[in-house]
């Protein structure tokens, strides 16, 4: 190493030593110059980065950052000088200079640029004069901030003092809530507060809670929306139908902002018992005037209903006694009087269009339509009959499914082809005490009502059969319950998706010649209820306006097993059969005599004719050979069908003896059985009906009793 330096600081090494006249002195002099003052070059510049990195206020950053290059490229320039003493790099000497001279004149660019704005910088006479306007705004704003802490001390204090007074309120309050608290669960009437506009959450005291089965620190409100929420051991109900939420008298209170007063409803709990409740209603309001919540009563009146109930169900039974016996009796005088005049009418024609010719076809068609109205007439009177609970017939056990499966197409072709017509029925329903001919007329007419209200819309209409085991409560909520037990019954149901029924109409279907339609008589519902009565069966109807209507008819189930209509097979008397021997006719109707005589004359019969059961035995007491059969009226002023029919048998035993009337066969057959009656027309008969009878009674053996 020595030897190195001392070669490099020998007089031998100097290759350019020319440049320095080869003195070692010069040379140097110049390259510790040239190094001291590179060193200071290179100094400078981290002095000016770190002032500039500690004061970042000193404005003009940039230049100083130029200035720091342009140094360090002066301080490089000497460092190149130095080593091309020894070593000849003049171009990276020259390239080191030019940078600095890019360097040197940037930055003297630079010092130009901000010359003006540095000019402008505050004096130290300027400073001075903002420090002390700074030091003044500084005791103003000392001044101010004093004076703010003084009043917010002062309000501190005043706060505390409130608070004071707040807490003194609160324990008030808090004593007050204590007692309306203690008030609220010891009130014997139950009492719900919600503070919500809805009603979503309601809170109940002791008394409610033990009305409603739940604990006293439940939300019983049916409306909340908490998701899944445990399923209250309750539900309201009015009448047979389930209330909605929104149908509550709290909700209603608080939605519509009045008073909701006297809403009774039916609480049935989980065990199955039930409450009537009276509620009362109020809405909270706001500020404004607007609903905020609902606070109501609940008054339970289980058993002041159940007593309103005995005694208004024994009004109502005595009522429906007396209304039925009075609709009795004038079912049987409207039948009476209007059977005559249909017999009348109906004789007549049928005698007319016995003596039409083969040519008078148009006269024929005439009197056929005649005849047809005045059948349709007659089943009026049978309807009317039906009401009263008079229309029985044969009685025997039926299987539902198979009445309506047999009655089937006639059902369809009466509905039409825009209606399909659903049938659900089951084998194993058991069979009922009933007769098929008018369990079918009540199917017919409730599925016609089913069509009517469907109306030319396309619809469905369901009949179901099934069996139901039906409790004395649900026995209390059909539209038919007198006389009801307890038990097995079979169900039949009526379903149609027509218009339904508003509940004022619904309340009045089933009275005689109520009816919503233009050309209705009102008599068909009226007579479904008489059959129905006739049966000891009941009738139920769920309808909606807008949404359908079923009704659904119990019949008391029965444990003998199905039997099969017996069908009677009439006898056709030919065209050209003639009877001789002489009729009497015994009718108070001068037209009933009349057609009869008329007919029987027409047959070859001789006739004679009494006005009442009286005239009728002294003819017959007078000549007990010359006659040899009788028609005999049922209903007579003096002495009736049932006295004449004894007395003539007292006479004549063998007489055959025909009873006419406006009732039913069945009912008037089952009262004379025994009695040696020879048949039975029903009113208004046709010539063709009337010979039937006359010539069965004339070729059947006589009866005796």
């Amino acid at each position: 190493m020595s030897e190195w330096f001392n070669e490099l600081c020998g007089a031998a090494y100097m290759p350019h030593g020319q440049c320095y006249l080869w003195e070692p002195g010069m040379v140097w002099l110049h390259a510790v110059s040239d190094s001291l003052i590179a060193l200071a070059y290179f100094s400078i510049p981290l002095a000016l980065i770190y002032f500039v990195r500690r004061r970042r206020d000193v404005p003009f950053p940039g230049v100083f950052v130029m200035f720091g290059a342009f140094i360090v490229a002066c301080g490089t320039t000497h460092l190149v000088d130095v080593w091309t003493i020894w070593q000849p790099h003049y171009w990276l000497s020259g390239s080191i200079k030019l940078i600095t001279a890019v360097i040197s004149i940037s930055t003297a660019v630079a010092l130009l640029k901000v010359m003006p704005t540095a000019l402008t910088l505050p004096s130290p006479e300027d400073l001075k004069r903002l420090n002390l306007e700074l030091d003044q705004r500084v005791r103003e704003r000392t001044s101010e901030l004093s004076s703010a802490n003084e009043r917010l001390e002062n309000e501190i204090r005043q706060r505390a003092d409130a608070e004071a007074s707040v807490r003194a309120l609160n324990t008030a309050l808090n004593r007050r809530l204590e007692e309306l608290q203690a008030l609220f669960d010891l009130i014997p009437i139950g009492i719900a507060i919600s503070e919500d506009p809805a009603c979503r959450v309601v809170r109940s005291n002791r008394r409610l809670s033990e009305l409603l089965g739940t604990p006293t620190d439940e939300n019983v409100s049916l409306g909340r929306l908490a998701p899944a929420p445990a399923a209250l051991p309750f539900t309201v109900w009015r009448g047979d139908r389930q209330l909605a939420p929104e149908e509550l008298p709290m909700q209603l209170a608080a939605a519509t902002n009045g008073v909701v007063t006297d809403f009774e409803e039916t609480l049935r709990r989980a065990d199955g018992s039930q409450l009537e409740l009276v509620v009362n209603a109020v809405p909270l309001r706001d500020e404004n005037g607007r609903a905020r919540g609902c606070v109501a009563t609940f008054a339970d009146v289980t058993r002041l209903r159940a007593e309103e109930k005995n005694r208004l169900e024994l009004e109502r039974r005595m009522f429906e006694s007396q209304r039925l016996e009075g609709l009795g009796v004038l079912a049987g005088g409207v039948a009476h009087d209007f059977n005559n005049i249909l017999t009348s009418i109906l004789g007549n024609t049928s005698i007319a269009r016995q003596q039409l010719t083969p040519t008078q076809h148009g006269c024929r068609e005439a009197l056929v339509n005649a005849e047809r109205a005045s059948l349709r007439a007659a089943e009026l009177c049978k309807q009317l009959l039906a009401y009263a609970g008079k229309g029985r017939f044969v009685i025997q056990p039926l299987q539902l499914g198979v009445l309506v499966e047999e009655t089937a197409h006639l059902l369809e072709l009466s509905v039409g082809r825009r209606i399909t017509l659903l049938r659900q029925t089951s084998a194993a329903v058991p069979t009922f005490e009933g007769d098929a001919t008018q369990i079918r007329q009540v199917l017919m007419n409730l599925t016609l009502n089913a069509a009517e209200a469907i109306g030319e819309n396309a619809g469905v209409i369901t009949i179901t059969t099934g069996r139901a085991l039906v409790t004395p409560e649900y026995l209390h909520r059909l539209a038919i319950q007198d006389k009801l037990e307890p038990g097995e019954y079979v169900t039949l149901e009526i379903a149609d998706n027509g218009c339904g029924m508003k509940p004022e109409v619904l309340a009045r279907i089933f009275d005689p010649f109520f009816t919503t339609k233009f050309t209705g008589r009102g008599l068909g519902l009226a007579a479904v209820m008489g059959i129905l009565r006739g049966h000891k069966a009941g009738i139920k109807i769920y309808s909606e306006p807008g949404k359908g209507t079923m009704f659904k008819l119990l019949f008391p189930a029965s444990a003998r097993g199905a039997g099969s209509e017996t069908p009677t097979r009439g006898i056709t008397p030919g065209s050209s059969w003639r009877g001789h021997g002489c009729i009497l006719v015994i009718d108070d109707d001068e037209a009933v005599r009349m057609v009869a005589t008329l007919s029987l004359q027409h047959a070859g019969f001789e006739v004679e004719t009494a006005v009442d059961g009286e005239e009728g035995v002294a003819r017959v007491r007078a000549e007990p050979d010359r006659f040899r059969a009788v028609l005999l009226d049922l209903m007579m002023p003096r002495l009736d069908g049932e006295g004449t029919l004894r007395e003539l048998r007292l006479i004549n035993a063998a007489l055959p003896i025909v009873m006419t009337s406006g009732f039913n066969e069945q009912i008037t057959v089952n009262r004379f059985v025994g009695r040696g009656l020879a048949g039975f027309l029903q009113k208004p008969f046709t010539y063709e009906s009337l010979l039937e009878k006359i010539r069965t009674a004339l070729e059947t053996p006589p009866a005796t009793g």
